[in-house]
């Protein structure tokens, strides 16, 4: 989803390397998203790239690129201080720079300094002021990690790192490790548990200070984990009032040294509770499992990146909002506030315990056809009906444990058809129904976009991104959880996310038996879970519940 605008960097900046003016993102997690970007792109120049950016911002560029330039940029926007910045990037001998940042000022600060190429995203109307342009995506498209990789990419970089990945500092270890030794001796018994209260985007992302304390006193108290809370300065005070709330002991680290000081210190913790802030990013680039609480934001966009994390979060109908003091007038707000510290604690003792606390299996429902009626862009709530046997087979599945998630694509949002509050109200009338019937679903996930109308996402089936969001937010094995649906997309959304497959032949899955196209979709061989072909959602569960395996030679349930 690149386009270039008529300036000079076109398609000819991956041809030809020149030195790059990378102007880094304000916010720390955005920073630490962007590391995979960074790292590919520093590598284009022999030179070596320049980085521009706030202080916290450039120490973990001077980490990643320690012999780069660095060209500081305070906060503010007085115009001597906005122009004397720009005066500096026009003597860094930039030939061209890309804008990690979204604003329009630092847009056309990058013009003021005179750079001929100037790279970044078309918004905030800031269009003009750039010589090649990327439309921005709808939030939660993509993650903002792939988004920068996007950006990269139009600058001619390519071998991108998986996922964020800070590496050790050893002199910023050392001083951790000694630290933790005075407070907590050298032989710990205990897991260490890092909290960390703060957000600094607003008050709108951030856990009730009580909750936290609430949470500290059942790990203290249990025996479950020694406590270490991470943050910058101005959480310091609320670090102290946890701790003291938990019955005093563990360390207060806000503010104790720079951010890869605290890079460090979170690499020796065995698990992290924290808001949708810098520390979760760090927390995640080094390797710790987080469990990540989100209210106002949307995890699709800026949630952890890595394989172990879990996210759990509030019920709201205005979530997510993205703004930074609730729209309700509500401190705390009711997303965050709805979150419980006993939630919490089961994601942490599954992390610190994953066999004495194992996770759930899911099962994955592909809504229309498999779970209702089949009618193409449904939008209407009373036309909702349920298939035959459908209600029952779910509150046996229920009754043996697994969690209930529907999954289902609604490209009519991105035709205009009609909008997210429409299939909210089906899904409520879906969940009415079920409810009537004794079933409760866990959580009801819904992709809105279409590629040709909205540009290329992550959570449109055949990809995974709804089963792999449910799974961290509801806490699911995916080796145990199974997909069922009426299409290939299904089948394979299932594969990919590490899930068996089944295929109903209802709604669209009678036409897709008869071709043989559910496994055709999956590959010969080479899905890592066969695909097998049911009557409808009620022999699928039955066989589920049976323990009769799959076989993937016939695509039939076998005994």
């Amino acid at each position: 989803m690149i386009a270039s605008g008529t300036g000079a960097a076109g398609a000819g900046a991956a041809r030809a390397p020149r030195r790059t003016l990378l102007r880094l993102p304000n916010w720390v997690g955005d920073t630490l998203l962007a590391l995979p970007a960074l790292e590919a792109l520093a590598a284009l120049d022999p030179a070596g790239a320049v980085f521009s950016g706030r202080p916290a911002a450039l120490d973990l560029a001077r980490h990643l690129a320690p012999e780069s330039p660095r060209v500081e940029l305070a906060g503010g926007h007085a115009p001597r201080r906005w122009l004397a910045q720009a005066r500096l990037l026009r003597a860094s001998g930039c030939s061209r720079g890309l804008l990690l940042t979204p604003s329009l000022s630092s847009a056309l600060q990058l013009w003021a300094a005179g750079l001929p190429e100037r790279i970044g995203w078309a918004e905030q109307g800031r269009g003009p002021w750039l010589t090649c342009r990327a439309p921005r995506l709808p939030r939660g498209s993509l993650h903002l990690a792939e988004e920068f990789k996007d950006l990269a990419r139009l600058a001619g970089a390519e071998g991108f790192a998986g996922v964020p990945e800070l590496p050790p500092d050893g002199a910023a270890a050392a001083e951790a490790g000694r630290l933790l030794a005075d407070v907590f001796g050298e032989a710990r018994s205990r897991p260490l548990v890092a909290l960390c209260p703060g957000a600094r985007y607003g008050p709108a992302k951030q856990w009730p200070l009580e909750r936290f304390v609430e949470l500290a006193r059942e790990l203290r108290g249990g025996g479950v984990a020694d406590l270490l809370v991470v943050g910058a300065e101005p959480e310091r005070e609320a670090g102290a009032a946890l701790l003291a709330g938990a019955g005093g002991g563990g360390l207060n680290a806000c503010g104790a040294g720079p951010i890869l000081f605290s890079a460090e210190l979170l690499r020796r913790a065995q698990a992290v509770v924290c808001n949708d802030s810098g520390a979760m990013h760090l927390a995640a680039a080094v390797g710790t499992p987080v469990v990540a609480l989100f209210g106002p934001t949307d995890p699709r966009w800026t949630g952890p990146q890595g394989p172990r994390h879990q996210i759990v979060r509030g019920p709201c109908p205005l979530a997510p909002c993205f703004r930074r003091r609730c729209p309700l007038g509500v401190t705390p707000p009711p997303c965050m506030a709805a979150i419980r510290a006993t939630e919490v604690l089961a994601r942490i003792r599954s992390l610190l315990d994953p066999r004495a606390h194992p996770a759930a299996a899911g099962l994955f429902l592909d809504r229309d056809g498999t779970l209702i009626e089949l009618e193409p862009y449904l939008c209407d709530p009373q036309r909702v009906r349920l298939i035959p046997g459908a209600a029952g087979a779910l509150r046996r599945a229920r009754e043996a444990g697994y969690r209930l998630v529907v999954a289902s694509n609604q490209s009519g949002v991105a035709r205009g058809l009609y909008g997210d509050e429409a299939v909210r109200a089906v899904e409520a009338r879906v969940r009415e129904l079920l409810e009537t019937e004794g079933v409760t679903v866990d959580g009801f996930y819904h992709c809105p976009h279409h590629p040709e109308h909205t540009g290329r996402c992550q959570c449109r089936k055949p990809a995974p991104g709804m089963l792999l969001l449910a799974a961290r937010e509801l806490g699911l094995d995916l080796d145990r959880s199974f997909m069922v649906g009426d299409t290939p997309a299904d089948l394979q959304a299932g594969a990919a996310a590490g899930c068996r497959s089944l295929l109903v032949r209802t709604g669209y899955g009678g036409r897709e038996r008869e071709r043989g196209e559910h496994r055709e979709a999956l590959g010969d061989g080479g899905a890592a879970r066969p695909a097998a072909s049911v009557e409808s959602l009620e022999q699928a569960v039955e066989a589920i519940l049976a323990g009769r395996t799959l076989d993937p030679r016939q695509g039939q349930i076998a005994d």
